[in-house]
């Protein structure tokens, strides 16, 4: 009887083992799966780099929310702006319509950072 009373103890340690280790587990992988927990970096892209459209995105997950675009044609300043996107948020711009024939080049910065995105055309 005790060694049955002990392979039961065994099991049900076991038992206990895996389902607070599964919970752990799942507590640290939903923590680092978030894009702002302790990250710091923001983006921009196209929003259909396809197309004949200068649309394009900031996708934000720092605690700056001010940013500033330019927009060049072919070297040239035709456009630009200013947006506030906020932490963990994600802003479409769409630029007025132009003729894009040429390089197209997007600029865009916070305080202390900058991307460029272009498209040819």
């Amino acid at each position: 009887m005790t060694n049955k009373m002990q392979q039961k103890k065994i099991i049900l340690f076991i038992i206990i083992a895996f389902i607070l280790s599964s919970a752990y587990l799942l507590a640290v992988g939903n923590k680092f799966n978030d894009l702002n927990f302790g990250k710091n970096w923001w983006t921009t892209y196209f929003a259909n780099p396809k197309d004949d459209s200068l649309n394009f995105v900031i996708e934000n997950h720092t605690d700056k929310t001010n940013f500033h675009y330019i927009i060049f044609k072919d070297k040239e300043k035709i456009s630009e702006g200013d947006v506030k996107v906020e932490n963990g948020k994600i802003e479409n711009i769409k630029p007025a319509q132009m003729d894009a024939a040429g390089k197209i080049i997007i600029e865009v910065s916070n305080d202390s950072d900058k991307r460029e995105i272009y498209k040819n055309f």
